[in-house]
């Protein structure tokens, strides 16, 4: 057996890639240990020793034997962040009250299933998943699930393992953001035997399968950010990103904003930057501090965790020296309270749902793509300056 073979993909994960499931996990429990690692990623417990002593320098969580630890949301030392929750965002209105369209009920008595394809289990796709099966179940179907990878892996395996259920009505998918693999899922899905609604990702531009969507607005999100470090006296504002399916989509909306207005003054936009990656992130704060910005955006979390770990070790304090805001916002709450641009992952659940059947009522209906907007959580990281 391969080191650190998956057993669901049946290849090899990167380093990355399991130092982002490391990450992911303790987004949902606080610690974690060696063996449980091993087990979880099935590699052993000298890989997974390696791999968070590489998080932990980064200051991404916190060693303890036998395990790590998520880092700490509160501090005492002078100049550093103090908590700050925000209200809840209320939910919205169920969709209990639309029926399932006629002609999807199983012959034999069975619930109408769902397919779902989903990366891995990270940041806020457990939450998605459980929106989808909260409104299918309130509907009376029910959801069959399989996790795709940010990584080389052939999606149309788990689409066609998926497709084999008889009382298949629909599938709710997330195509892989690199092109060599997406290319193969979208041509999967214009062939598919049933409707498609995919979620956070666009068709590729000269695709010629036209299928519903459902996404976060990221546009508006960034527009969202700059707005609020406006408001705060901010104008000289530099932006980092890391590598993820949604960073160009950010990236770009940023752009937009610095294009069609001049009220931002951006002196470096950085990209492609891992935040386990600490001469990248070293590389960010020199910028930061050869600069002089007063505030950053971030996308991801971590690697807005990351970048204000080291601002303080180089005795710069957050939000006092420099404000932040990261995009995504579902790692902060357990490591340090920085204000966020978050998705709404209980109503795009929900929405895909909605869309889904919609799309089964009306098969002749125009394609529909739908936007979410980010909602901005002020965790009080954007200090105001004169």
């Amino acid at each position: 057996m391969a080191e650190n073979k998956n057993d669901q993909t049946g290849r090899d994960l990167l380093p990355a890639e399991r130092q982002d499931m490391i990450l992911s996990l303790l987004t949902r429990q606080s610690v974690v240990t060696v063996t449980e690692l091993a087990s979880l990623l099935n590699t052993t417990e000298i890989t997974v020793r390696r791999d968070l002593t590489i998080l932990a320098n980064a200051g991404l969580l916190k060693r303890v034997r036998g395990g790590a630890m998520s880092l700490s949301g509160t501090t005492t030392r002078a100049g550093s962040l103090a908590p700050s929750f925000a209200a809840p965002v209320p939910a919205p209105d169920g969709i209990s009250d639309i029926p399932l369209p006629a002609g999807i009920d199983d012959p034999n008595g069975a619930k109408p299933v769902i397919g779902v394809m989903l990366p891995e289990p990270s940041f806020f796709w457990p939450n998605v998943i459980e929106s989808i099966r909260d409104t299918a179940g309130e509907l009376g179907a029910r959801v069959v699930s399989r996790e795709s990878s940010y990584d080389k892996i052939d999606e149309t395996e788990i689409l066609d393992w998926i497709a084999k259920e008889p009382s298949l009505c629909g599938i709710i998918l997330s195509p892989s953001g690199r092109p060599e693999i997406a290319e193969r899922t979208w041509d999967w899905i214009a062939h598919s035997p049933v409707p498609v609604v995919v979620v956070e990702r666009d068709q590729p531009v000269f695709g010629t399968c036209y299928v519903d969507s459902v996404r976060t607005n990221h546009h508006f999100g960034v527009r969202k950010a700059a707005v609020h470090f406006l408001q705060h006296g901010h104008t000289r504002i530099g932006a980092a990103f890391s590598d993820t399916p949604t960073s160009g989509v950010i990236e770009n909306g940023w752009k937009h904003i610095l294009n069609d207005s001049d009220r931002i003054d951006c002196p470096f936009i950085l990209d492609g930057i891992q935040p386990y990656d600490t001469s990248g992130v070293d590389g960010i704060v020199d910028k930061i501090i050869d600069t002089g910005v007063t505030a950053m955006l971030v996308h991801s979390d971590y690697l807005a965790i990351a970048i204000a770990q080291v601002l303080e070790r180089r005795g710069k304090r957050v939000p006092d020296d420099v404000s932040l805001i990261s995009i995504d916002g579902y790692a902060t709450p357990s490591s340090r309270p920085l204000t966020v641009l978050r998705s709404n992952s209980k109503e795009l659940g929900e929405i895909c749902v909605r869309t889904l059947m919609q799309r089964i009522a009306d098969p002749e209906a125009a394609t529909r793509h739908i936007f979410v907007d980010p909602t901005l959580v002020d965790r009080g990281s954007v200090a105001t300056i004169a």
